[in-house]
């Protein structure tokens, strides 16, 4: 049986029954129970793991995409990167406070176990990435002990990796 939760903004709130979802890395724990990313709430509702209520009534998955569209007009893309890297068995969150898109954390850990292993920023086909830009995100990346990946997705919602780090000769 899914768990219930309701959209605050660019969150969604689950008052009860969150144990399980915790467990598996997903949400923060606040007092007044588990905030969810718009990611991690789409990412559970798209597996029948949580029910998504706004105003008290129930989204379903198109009209939950249509919600965190209108907070994120990206939302989708980056969702595409979300899910592909959960699927893959990472623990992944918003990397706001790091200036990047995610954080992702060694496979099987999750936040207060290890520190973050990846951040990940999100680039389409019609992005332009200016070399001042790649330069800050790869600054800020070592700055924090961690390793820079470009998440290219194409027209097709394909992703493909590409880690980039400083060397030094």
């Amino acid at each position: 049986m899914p768990v219930r939760g309701e959209v605050l903004g660019n969150r969604v709130l689950v008052r009860e029954d969150y144990g399980p979802l915790v467990e598996r890395g997903f949400g923060e724990k606040k007092k007044e129970g588990l905030v969810l990313s718009l990611y991690e709430a789409a990412y559970l509702l798209e597996r029948g793991k949580l029910e998504v209520l706004k105003e008290g009534e129930p989204l379903d998955f198109h009209a939950f995409l249509r919600h965190a569209e209108e907070v994120d007009k990206n939302f989708l893309v980056k969702y595409t990167v979300f899910r592909d890297i959960r699927d893959r068995g990472y623990v992944i969150k918003t990397g706001f406070k790091f200036g990047t898109h995610f954080r992702v954390y060694p496979r099987g850990k999750k936040p207060g176990e290890a520190h973050t292993q990846y951040v990940v920023q999100v680039i389409t086909e019609e992005d332009v990435l200016e070399p001042n830009d790649l330069s800050r995100m790869v600054r800020v990346a070592t700055g924090i002990r961690t390793k820079l990946v470009l998440a290219f997705v194409d027209s097709e919602n394909d992703v493909v990796y590409y880690k980039v780090e400083r060397i030094s000769l």
